[in-house]
């Protein structure tokens, strides 16, 4: 397969693949083939490696907001009030369903992030950088290398 950057060749690759993600930060992935240009490093993968990017991202996104303290979740009923909707228009709602306001389960119930659930409501994103927001067992910010920062980000192609 040709490649639309330089016109070198893909070649296929079973070895480990690191993708920087704006809101969770480095996911590592191994084991997945993908292609890479011979000239120019180029990167496309398959569709089973954008599931298995998605896979880890989803864990890497719990994982986060799981170290964030209850306190800074609301429950759907308080979302619903801050966003001025109802219980079951929150539930519906596409864009929330789709991860634009962050959110986690607690004793089998739905809580969302406060600070993710007044963003969206500004700006109708709730998104940001959890990896820059999270905090560790010593309560200090974790950030991403620089070295892992400045990695150019990889394009997604489907099969």
């Amino acid at each position: 397969m040709k490649c639309n950057e330089c016109g070198g060749n893909y070649q296929e690759i079973s070895d480990r693949l690191e993708v920087i993600d704006p809101y969770v930060g480095l996911i590592v992935i191994q084991g997945i083939p993908y292609y890479k240009c011979d000239s120019c490093n180029d990167v496309l993968y398959t569709g089973g490696m954008a599931l298995a990017i998605e896979a880890e991202r989803n864990r890497l996104m719990q994982e986060i907001l799981n170290r964030f303290p209850v306190s800074d979740f609301v429950s759907a009923s308080e979302a619903a009030a801050i966003l001025g909707v109802s219980r079951q228009a929150l539930h519906k709602h596409r864009r929330i369903n789709h991860g634009f306001i962050y959110q986690t389960t607690f004793g089998g119930n739905k809580i969302f992030l406060t600070k993710s659930v007044v963003q969206f409501k500004t700006t109708g994103d709730g998104r940001f950088p959890l990896i820059l927001n999270s905090r560790n067992t010593a309560g200090k910010k974790q950030k991403i290398p620089a070295a892992v920062a400045e990695r150019p980000r990889l394009k997604y192609k489907a099969d």
